[in-house]
Parts: C-alpha cells; structure tokens; sequence
C-alpha cells in the first residue's frame, strides 16, 4: 500500500489530491462491490468545525442520492465525535436507507459520536492500531458523566460529614441550575441510541444479546470505567466486550485498499484544509473547509 508521503508524491502528477482519493475510492469499491461513503474530519491538522454536526446530513443526503440501495454502503469514519443528536439522525437515515445494510471502517479513529456511528452498522472493521472511544456525552466542555459522577460523589460526601458542604458549594456552584438533569438526559440519550443501533443491527439475533449490550454500554458508556474519554479502545478490547469487529489484516488486499484510502482522504484534507469530507466516489457530497 502507498504510504502517506507516497499519496502526496503521486498527487503531484495526477491533478492533485482529490483526483488520487477518486482513484482509491473506485479501486475499493470495485473490489467490494458495495457502495462507499467516506466521513472524514481535519481533526489531526486543524482544531475547528471538524466534529459531526447536523450540517452533516446534508452531504449524506447527496452523497446517497442515485446510489444503488441495494448494494449496501461502506462508510469510511475519520472522526473525533460530535453531537449526539446529529450523530443519532445521520445513522437512523443511513439505516433507513440502506435497509440496515452498512459496514464500518475505521482505518485509524472514531472517537465519541464516531464509534456512536460505528455502532449502528453490521459491522466494524479495523487494523490493529485503529481505535475507538469512549460514547459518554459533552455539554459545552463539559463530560456530561464526570458531572453526573461529580454530583454523586458530592452528596455522599455531604451525608457523611454535613460540614463538607463547605468545600462541595464553590464547586458545585460553578454549575447553571438544571444542568445535572441535562447531563442526565444527554447520557441517556447516548445510552439509548447505541442499545438500539445494537439491538436490532449489530446483535440482532445473538445469543444473550441483552447481556452482551449491557457488557458493551458499561464499557463504552461509564465514565468510571472507560477513565477518559479521549481513551483508545482497540479492536481486541472492542471484540472482547461484544461488538462484531474485524481485522483488515485478515485480508491482506483489503488491507492495501483500506489504509490507500485513509491516506488519499488523509492527505486530501490537510492539503486543502477541510474540516470535514463527506463524500462518494463521484465528489457528491459536502466539503467543509477549516474555519479561521
């Protein structure tokens, strides 16, 4: 496979960078014979407007448009995250669309919302240095789970010893009122969004389905398991909990193909600085480039 300096050097002659990501897309999607969609984020090279947004279905909209349905979609994610709510639209549409009929690739990350999306497909294949994260929700730069454990750990503080409400009060007072019950509800809302994705996709029919998404939201959704959020959770741990990966090096041609494309989209955004690339192998899509 082309390395990421061997991409740069054959964009030169070949009418730049998109017209390479064009020739790696067509070569992938000949060997799968299914449709691709690629969503990848500038977030590596450039820190704004590169999280997945509601602007987003917009290019998913034409990324589909008079696509052969019934040949399934392959769907590239590059991606720190983003909103939930966008994230839950954009897999209910493709789900919709595609009877269901997706498989995820992530040649490096999809972190938050991007593993959120990863969960609404068959399946997820990764190379073993690819990672995905952790699914808890943000409000504002707040990690609305490390609140909520903030909170708890407030009140059993303050029952035990009534005269640490002294130290609690300047630190919970930094919080607008009603906001726990936000942080509540986004956390279940992401809870809840994966338990379906998983129920009636991924796991849809597996045997103890029930405890083997209880084993994976425990993982990927409970800040005092996962630590972090920006942790990276690789395919061998992914695959232990439940989730239905697969190791691109298992087929050493799709190897090539895959990490050919990720390098191509790679390169394509940081050398055009775009905070976002969706896109087919035709360019329908949506480009956004790196606000200032």
């Amino acid at each position: 496979m082309p390395s990421t300096i061997e991409i740069q050097e054959e964009s030169r002659p070949q009418g730049g960078p998109l017209s390479v990501l064009f020739k790696y897309l067509a070569a992938f999607e000949r060997y799968t014979g299914r449709n691709i969609i690629i969503y990848y984020s500038g977030f590596l090279f450039t820190g704004k407007d590169t999280g997945i947004q509601d602007a987003d279905m917009n290019g998913f909209m034409a990324a589909v448009y008079k696509m052969d349905k019934s040949r399934g979609l392959d769907l590239f994610l590059h991606t720190p995250g983003g909103m939930v709510s966008a994230t839950e639209g954009i897999g209910n549409y493709l789900r919709a669309v595609f009877n269901n009929d997706i498989e995820c690739y992530v040649p490096h990350m999809a972190m938050s919302c991007g593993t959120l999306l990863a969960m609404a497909c068959r399946k997820i294949y990764m190379g073993k240095h690819s990672c995905l994260g952790p699914i808890d929700p943000a409000l504002g730069n707040y990690r609305a789970d490390a609140v909520i454990e903030e909170f708890d750990n407030a009140r059993k503080d303050i029952a035990s010893n009534a005269n640490l409400s002294l130290l609690w009060q300047p630190i919970i007072s930094k919080y607008p009122m009603t906001f726990l019950g936000e942080c509540e509800k986004a956390k279940q809302l992401a809870e809840s969004v994966a338990r379906k994705w998983l129920t009636d996709g991924m796991l849809k029919g597996a045997k103890n389905q029930s405890k083997l998404i209880d084993g994976i939201v425990s993982v990927f959704a409970n800040h005092r398991n996962s630590k972090m959020h920006d942790r990276h959770i690789s395919p061998f741990e992914a695959a232990n909990v439940g989730l239905d990966i697969k190791l691109i090096e298992e087929d050493p041609t799709l190897q090539d193909l895959v990490m050919s494309v990720h390098h191509a989209a790679s390169n394509y955004c940081r050398s055009e600085n775009y905070a976002r690339v969706i896109s087919n192998i035709k360019g329908l899509g949506l480009f956004i480039p790196a606000g200032k």
